[in-house]
């Protein structure tokens, strides 16, 4: 994972805080790839992965106030986001009707 040197890794916790469009795409390029192959070897599914990354993300932008780097980095508070959703789709009646 290779954040550009325009970008530090604080830097782009408070551009993320501020709602930056382009953190967010910097964000998303350095980590989706790790990320998604959390997720799918959680679901074992390649396109509920991809599914999960998106709603992971979605969770990232939207509650990015609540991250505390004084609690860890902030790989490991979207690494927890991952398992989360993966493991909420997991109990979804979703997957009980498309996988069981």
């Amino acid at each position: 994972m290779i954040i550009p040197d325009k970008i530090k890794s604080d830097d782009l916790v408070v551009q993320l805080k501020n709602r930056s469009k382009y953190a967010f795409s910097v964000l998303y390029d350095n980590y989706a790839s790790a990320l998604l192959g959390i997720a799918t070897k959680i679901v074992r599914n390649q396109q509920v992965g991809e599914d999960v990354l998106q709603e992971v993300f979605i969770k990232i932008w939207q509650n990015i106030d609540t991250y505390d780097n004084s609690k860890g980095t902030l790989f490991t508070w979207m690494l927890n986001i991952t398992r989360n959703e993966s493991n909420d789709y997991l109990r979804s009646k979703q997957y009980t009707i498309n996988y069981k």
